[in-house]
């Protein structure tokens, strides 16, 4: 079974920087993203913010970490229970696999999608 992988915009940064961020804060995380040349940028962005839950100085960490680590930033982000289970997942059955998959799918679409700054869905 495949990973879901988000399909995310920049209109999502936006909206998730005026979620979870102070207003007096934004021109300052905006100025770091642009500066970050990474691949799937967005896909990464988002990563960063949704580790930094709300969390200036965390996400200031994931930003700075974004060119080198963007596939862990990701993988925290996006698959954090298979990660946790990735070295032994070929010894789960299928329907466990499927279950865990569906899950970190849950919880990102979960937090991508939440309305308000309140507290991060939990894993």
């Amino acid at each position: 079974m495949e990973q879901y992988v988000p399909d995310v915009s920049p209109h999502d940064v936006e909206r998730v920087v005026a979620r979870d961020y102070p207003p007096e804060h934004h021109e300052a995380i905006h100025e770091k993203i642009r500066g970050i040349d990474v691949r799937e940028k967005v896909r990464v962005i988002l990563a960063c913010l949704k580790n930094g839950a709300g969390d200036l100085q965390k996400l200031e960490g994931e930003l700075a970490n974004a060119e080198g680590w963007w596939r862990e930033i990701i993988s925290e982000a996006e698959y954090p229970n298979y990660t946790k289970k990735m070295f032994r997942i070929a010894r789960l059955s299928k329907d466990e696999e499927a279950r865990i998959i569906e899950k970190d799918k849950s919880q990102y679409l979960a937090w991508l999608q939440r309305e308000d700054a309140g507290p991060v869905p939990p894993l």
